[in-house]
């Protein structure tokens, strides 16, 4: 029996093998970034506020955020692939 995956659709099966993992690195990523994160009392200023500064401030506040969520996500994730491309490197000279 001759398997004929393309490049993507061996990616995507190897995604979906280590979605479990994937998710445990974002967690984890989370508690670290922690005290990185601005504190933002939306629902406060959302609610009471008419002055737009004020709404753009926090929209700013919360782009932040999920740059620095984005920017560690993708810091450990390609640390995982990488490592995972050396292993699979690796494995293939030795057979």
């Amino acid at each position: 029996m001759e398997i004929n995956l393309e490049n993507k659709d061996i990616i995507n099966l190897f995604f979906k093998s280590n979605n479990e993992l994937i998710d445990k690195i974002i967690i984890e990523t989370n508690k670290k970034i922690e005290d990185q994160l601005n504190i933002i009392n939306t629902e406060k200023v959302l609610k009471n506020s008419k002055n737009p500064n004020e709404l753009k401030e926090v929209f700013n506040k919360i782009e932040d955020n999920y740059n620095i969520k984005i920017t560690r996500y993708n810091e450990e994730l390609y640390k995982k692939g990488f490592i995972d491309g050396v292993n699979l490197i690796l494995n293939c000279l030795e057979k």
